[in-house]
């Protein structure tokens, strides 16, 4: 029985990432926005909703989705640019149990480089807004083999805003996905540090070189439910609409994380304990 939906409100987007393709397809920003019932995936057994895009404050009813969202009992993650938070930032106010805030690099210059957009500054402004609303920002930091140079800066960074920092590995950029085993270990030293989250099942999986088509590790059919903005559904995921389950050429090497992550929460192996295992020094960590 699925337990996690990842909730795509929007294609539209404000940043114009290097990472990301998204905003760089026609045929995704043509789709449509349609209301959809949340109800629907709740009776499904669906307890973790992860709002994502896109870039979500653009949907001009997300308000009304997350106050349906906490009405249904779901527990609610948002992903943010941080560019539209402080217009935004009392709609949603307490309708979200997880906020994250996307920032690339700790300086303005190459953060805003990253983005291609000048961003990085109203990305310190929602952080510090969120603060003082009484929500718990996190600092989402992609990983990159270029950001990753200044891993340390941004855990310094997260510290001097006396926020927590998620770290998260790129899981698609053009085909340069991955760390070599050193880097691996420089992330795992890093992690230990108090206000780090991250899932140790993740960088093992991406020192093995994530899923293989053979012997696949996915199970994002099983595990998770994918609703577009216009209310259909994707599976069994977003990337691979209609294929087979970790079997197409599209799965080989595959980390997508809104899908893995939830897959190594079944199925006993490596993954599965090392995802149990962080889960509850991240959750120790946060509360």
């Amino acid at each position: 029985m699925p337990k996690f939906c990842n909730y795509y409100v929007t294609f539209r987007c404000n940043d114009s990432c290097e990472f990301c393709s998204i905003w760089q397809k026609e045929d995704l920003q043509k789709i449509k926005e349609k209301p959809y019932d949340l109800s629907l995936v709740r009776r499904l057994g669906v307890q973790s909703l992860n709002i994502t895009g896109g870039e979500p404050l653009l949907r001009e009813d997300l308000p009304q989705i997350l106050k349906r969202a906490r009405d249904l009992g779901f527990e609610v993650m948002l992903t943010t640019n941080g560019i539209l938070y402080a217009d935004k930032a009392r709609l949603i106010n307490g309708l979200v149990e997880r906020l994250f805030f996307s920032l690339d690099y700790p300086t303005a210059e190459m953060h805003d480089r990253s983005r291609g957009e000048e961003c990085f500054h109203l990305v310190i402004k929602a952080i510090k807004l969120a603060q003082e609303l009484g929500q718990k920002p996190v600092i989402y930091f992609t990983l990159t083999r270029d950001s990753v140079l200044y891993l340390p800066e941004m855990i310094d960074l997260a510290a001097g805003l006396k926020v927590f920092i998620c770290l998260n590995p790129v899981y698609d950029f053009h085909g340069t996905q991955g760390f070599e085993p050193s880097t691996i270990d420089h992330i795992r030293y890093y992690s230990r540090r108090k206000n780090v989250l991250i899932n140790l099942a993740v960088l093992e999986f991406v020192n093995n070189g994530g899923n293989k088509v053979i012997l696949s590790r996915c199970k994002a059919r099983e595990t998770t439910i994918t609703i577009m903005p216009d209310g259909s559904q994707a599976a069994p995921c977003f990337f691979n609409c209609g294929g087979e389950q970790g079997k197409e050429d599209i799965c080989s090497s595959c980390m997508r994380w809104p899908y893995m992550l939830p897959s190594f929460s079944t199925g006993i192996d490596r993954y599965f304990w090392l995802n149990l295992f962080s889960n509850f020094i991240n959750g120790r960590k946060i509360r």
